[in-house]
């Protein structure tokens, strides 16, 4: 049989085609960068359709580069953004407005409103998510409620929502469908049942019948095959669909309780594998869908973000303006001893979950006449393990689940100095593979693979698993404490620096999101 794969992964920053073979190696990469449209309100959209041109374009260059039709691969997968927002005609294939992405905050008022009227313990129980304008629901509603037209084709089944899987696939296989991590991030995906939710519909007052199908994230026929007369010229089966973060966490082959990946970006995300239960409960951390393979049990996670890490470093650059580049941290902490309570604490937009305090703001504290701007560099790369500890001991304490190991990706993965700080005041082992660019393609192939048996199952998929680092801690337990309580004294002093009442609601996580964007370099 066939053993290719073709994975295409929509990014915040590009459309990329990926093909691997069955040992999990690229044979080819092709991308398009994409130009999506911002304003200083705080919007910020996409092209549908120069998003499905960039897609066509990916596939003719790498089936080209290859030297193979669309009938040699076995099948294909989609890694995509997971809230991108899209509205279109089911006959007319156009799209009624812009996507709305991730970042795009212009329903930032109406989730306030929500938490206000007491909503936000419903939609947590519900979706494991708090009302926030980056998730999708209110984008949708934002919608419905501004495009001229939608509401009544909505209401008459002809106008068919998506986010930007579902976008791929309607024009690759004519099939309105969607993953169960995708539909996980709508806020409007019940997690217990996992299907839409009819209370949730009706509090964003979304109409049914635009809905697409939630099929598994790995199965053999519900998603359809790619036209004949598509990209592929083929009929290729579409067999495995992840939200890019889900897909990174599968890439990463995190298929047992505790196993966590941390995508290190501009701001970064903490995936831990709670198994086949639900963990999130009364945590301040999010519930998720990791993944589901066919008729199995739907598999969970609890995530978390560490808000501008990589866009922290950026800060040293262009606004203290102590390095020229990201990549001189590195050298000037390896010039630095311990910083001995010089602490960090990068609150630019206020402290995120679990602190959750917008009224927070940044500070470096405890320096004296013998710190300097190594000092900070090596303090700044402290901070940024700092932040995701929090992370790790709120999981810890609230739901019994942390990782037990870390698997790392992402362009911030290859610092060497900072993984082995990351290690110091984690006590845990962080793992870095041999590709970092790529795992969330590499997760979408695997899920595509495994529905048509081109891996009999995880074990077969773990054995192509291959790694170009490990760290371990080099901290005694004594140290990792007393620097951890430092830390935390730190913090307690940022809090409360500006009214929060003051500040626009309902929208801190898309504004991480939005740093995460402006450090893939889309601005």
């Amino acid at each position: 049989m066939a053993e290719l794969i073709a994975s295409l992964h929509q990014s915040a920053s590009d459309t990329r085609l990926v093909v691997f073979d069955r040992n999990g190696e690229k044979l080819s990469t092709q991308r398009v960068e994409l130009t999506p449209s911002a304003s200083g309100e705080g919007t910020l959209e996409y092209d549908p359709l120069e998003i499905w041109r960039n897609t066509e374009a990916v596939i003719g260059q790498a089936l080209s580069e290859l030297g193979r039709p669309g009938s040699a691969l076995a099948a294909v997968g989609i890694a995509a953004q997971r809230e991108t927002t899209v509205v279109w005609n089911k006959h007319t294939g156009q799209p009624y407005a812009p996507a709305i992405a991730g970042p795009d905050r212009r329903a930032a008022e109406r989730m306030a409103a929500l938490a206000r009227d007491g909503r936000s313990e419903l939609i947590h129980k519900k979706t494991g998510l708090v009302p926030d304008a980056l998730f999708s629901a209110g984008k949708l509603s934002w919608l419905l409620h501004n495009v001229e037209g939608l509401r009544a084709d909505a209401e008459r089944g002809d106008a068919l929502f998506g986010t930007m899987d579902s976008w791929l696939e309607w024009n690759l296989t004519g099939r309105h469908v969607t993953d169960v991590t995708s539909a996980s991030r709508t806020m409007l995906l019940n997690l217990d049942t996992q299907d839409w939710d009819d209370e949730l519909l009706a509090l964003f007052d979304v109409p049914p019948a635009m809905l697409p199908e939630v099929a598994p994230s790995s199965t053999p026929d519900r998603f359809g095959s790619t036209r004949a007369s598509g990209p592929f010229g083929a009929e290729v089966p579409v067999s495995g669909v992840l939200g890019e973060h889900q897909a990174a966490l599968f890439g990463q082959q995190c298929y047992l309780p505790g196993q966590a990946r941390y995508g290190f970006e501009g701001s970064s995300a903490l995936l831990v594998n709670t198994g086949t239960t639900r963990a999130d409960g009364d945590s301040k951390l999010l519930g998720t869908i990791a993944y589901q393979l066919g008729d199995e049990p739907a598999v969970y996670a609890l995530e978390g973000f560490v808000p501008y890490t990589g866009a922290t470093v950026q800060w040293l650059v262009d606004g203290l303006g102590i390095i020229r580049g990201v990549g001189e941290i590195e050298a000037m902490s390896r010039r630095a001893d311990d910083p001995e309570g010089l602490y960090f604490v990068p609150a630019f937009t206020g402290l995120g979950l679990p602190r959750a305090d917008r009224g927070a703001r940044g500070a470096i504290l405890g320096m004296d006449t013998h710190h300097n701007q190594n000092h900070v560099a090596r303090a700044t790369l402290q901070a940024l393990a700092y932040q995701l500890r929090d992370l790790v001991e709120t999981m810890r304490e609230e739901t019994g689940y942390a990782p037990t190991q870390l698997r790392i990706d992402g362009n911030g993965a290859w610092f060497d100095m900072c993984m082995q700080i990351h290690a110091d005041v984690l006590g845990i082992q962080l793992r870095r593979p041999s590709d970092v660019a790529d795992t969330a393609a590499l997760g979408a192939a695997y899920a595509a693979g495994l529905a048509v048996g081109v891996w009999s199952d995880l074990a077969d998929v773990a054995a192509t698993r291959r790694e170009s680092h490990r760290w371990s801690s080099q901290w005694m337990p004594e140290d990792r404490q007393r620097g951890y309580a430092g830390w935390l004294a730190a913090v307690e002093h940022t809090a409360g620096w500006v009214d929060a009442a003051d500040l626009p609601q309902g929208d801190w996580l898309a504004t991480v999101t939005a740093a995460e964007w402006r450090a893939d370099g889309s601005r």
